[in-house]
């Protein structure tokens, strides 16, 4: 008999006042005892939904409209809720999305523990703490997490703390929804790690549920591909990997490559600069920093600065002319407790962004890249250092100043779910900064927000200058964002992890608007990120921090294909590739 078998499911969404629609429909499967299987599809496919309804966590108004969900031969689909409750103490468990929002923030990771020992009593209260202790040590935390708040751990150990939770159930089964969404790297590739060491040593069934095609495959030993709700395939991974059948895994398949090839190529984005030369090694930073060669690619051309012809479209005739240099910041916060040190965010950095180039800052979380950005727009002030941009000195600017500042320099923030008011239409959006910055006012001013959504590929472009935030996909929201950031024709754009919360299907087409974007209006881009890949594909410099400091630096594809250091190896070496899929079984 199969831990779990699935039989003909569908939830419906039925919202008051609004058409009912679903989310699963007729979904057939099972899961045997100690398999790990993936459950892939992008935003809107119907996984998360059929995760929470085969752990019956699905609320309204989500609803169970027909079929049957058999646990350990008992259909689960319809029972009571105190009966049910009975049946997750060793029965099974969910690991959401998001660490922080699956956590109270004004309770101790000790009383977590409490609350769910004293729920469902199976843990005597004399032996609670040294049963928080084990669990916390499986996912390789110390000990004193239990004393900490959720806000003071890191996304991956907020992470941690939510597999050791549901482990505290003694779960058969362990869905996992999204585990690793918005985590570098690094910490992607560590938790993922945990996991699968968990599911052998503890031998549950997994499933796990990600838009990440790389990370399922890489993991698990079988893969069920899901798209509009319906599931379209479900084979081994080296089936799915080798000879996928559906055009829809296909499509997920084709934009996955590595950064390091000597070619990439990805669907709807030409690759900047080709192929390169397989011969030469890339430049390592000094101590204190570096200064990239300015205006190569990768073939060695110079890059197009806003006087040639790429820069001749730029509005008002307006000349991209002016470098951000960074010489020799730190940045050092006081000590976050008393008794401890000091953190040292950014650690004598020194680079030179030149007009009309495009750079890429990578590393994990907590190298300082996104401090930096900060310093760059005058939000922060370094301790020491300077930062200029042309002959302004930025880290003495005052309101005037950082008001002009802010019209040459402008930022693209990482979650487009909450970098837009949700109670203002796209128009208002666009209208603040275009009456702000360009002097522009009435038509005209409209005029320009039309402009600017006909820009990003928001058309017809009355229909969504009219909608509010919730009614635009995750890749619509950030071409917002990205044209809220051209409204006032800025000469620099700081792009803060833009793609990290997107699906692979629309990763290329925001990838490629901000590469067209900068060749059409000579921009130059500093482009933030820990994803190695999406940084190969539109950037020509690369710059890689570690603990605040640069340890390598020069052109993109020479450093991700001879990489240097061993923290940049150690990034390349993280990345998930379908290429090694069913290796982590």
């Amino acid at each position: 008999m199969s831990l779990l078998e699935v039989q003909d499911l569908s939830v419906v969404y039925e919202p008051r006042g609004a058409e009912p629609t679903y989310a699963v429909k007729n979904a057939s499967f099972s899961l045997e005892r100690g398999e790990f299987v993936g459950l892939v599809g992008e935003s809107g496919s119907g996984k998360s939904t059929l995760g929470f309804a085969v752990t019956r966590l699905a609320k309204a108004p989500a609803r169970i409209s027909e079929g049957k969900i058999l646990f350990d031969g008992r259909d689960i689909a319809g029972m009571a809720e105190e009966e049910l409750r009975t049946q997750r103490q060793g029965g099974f468990a969910m690991v959401l999305q998001s660490g922080m929002n699956a956590l109270n923030p004004v309770r101790s990771i000790r009383k977590h523990f409490g609350d769910i020992f004293a729920a469902h009593g199976h843990v005597p209260k004399a032996k609670r703490l040294q049963r928080a202790y084990e669990l916390v040590e499986k996912v390789e935390l110390p000990r004193t997490v239990l004393d900490r708040f959720p806000g003071e751990l890191s996304g991956g150990m907020r992470q941690r703390v939510s597999i050791a939770l549901a482990l505290s159930l003694e779960p058969q089964l362990m869905v996992f929804d999204e585990p690793t969404t918005a985590l570098d790297v690094l910490v992607q590739h560590a938790v993922m790690g945990t996991i699968r060491d968990l599911q052998k040593t503890e031998n549950f069934t997994a499933l796990l549920i990600s838009h990440d095609l790389g990370i399922v495959l890489e993991s698990t030993s079988r893969v069920m591909v899901m798209s509009e709700g319906v599931i379209v395939e479900d084979g081994t991974s080296q089936q799915i990997l080798q000879a996928p059948k559906h055009e829809y895994t296909q499509m997920l398949l084709s934009h996955y490559a590595d950064p390091r090839a000597e070619v990439v190529e990805v669907p709807g984005l030409v690759v900047r600069g080709g192929s390169i030369e397989t011969t030469g090694t890339s430049s390592v930073a000094a101590a204190h920093g570096a200064t990239p060669a300015h205006g190569a690619t990768e073939g060695g051309a110079a890059a197009p600065t806003a006087g040639g012809a790429s820069g001749s479209r730029r509005r008002a005739g307006r000349v991209a002319d002016k470098a951000v240099v960074v010489s020799d910041v730190s940045k050092v916060y006081p000590p976050p407790r008393r008794g401890q040190d000091p953190v040292t965010a950014v650690d004598h950095v020194s680079f030179t962004l030149e007009p009309g180039q495009s750079m890429a800052l990578v590393g994990a979380s907590g190298s300082g890249k996104s401090t930096l950005a900060k310093l760059i727009t005058g939000v922060e002030r370094p301790t020491s250092g300077e930062v200029h941009f042309g002959d302004a000195r930025v880290d003495k600017l005052r309101r005037g100043g950082l008001k002009n500042l802010r019209r040459e320099v402008q930022m693209v923030f990482q979650d487009p779910y909450s970098a837009l008011n949700p109670l203002h239409s796209v128009e208002y959006t666009l209208m603040r900064p275009v009456v702000n910055y360009t002097g522009l006012k009435g038509t005209a001013a409209r005029t320009r927000v039309l402009e600017l959504l006909e820009t990003v590929g928001l058309t017809p472009v009355e229909q969504f200058a009219a909608k509010l935030p919730h009614q635009l996909s995750g890749g619509q929201r950030q071409r917002v964002v990205i044209a809220r950031a051209l409204a006032c024709d800025p000469q620099v754009i700081i792009a803060d992890e833009p793609v990290s919360m997107l699906d692979v299907s629309l990763r290329a087409g925001v990838l490629a608007l901000l590469d067209d974007l900068r060749a059409t209006f000579g921009v130059s881009m500093l482009y933030i990120t820990h994803d190695l890949l999406s940084a190969r594909l539109v950037t020509d410099q690369i710059m890689v921090l570690n603990s605040g400091r640069v340890v390598e630096s020069g052109n993109t594809a020479q450093v991700l294909r001879f990489p240097e250091d061993s923290y940049t190896m150690e990034l390349l070496d993280a990345i998930p590739q379908p290429a090694r899929a069913g290796e982590g079984r």
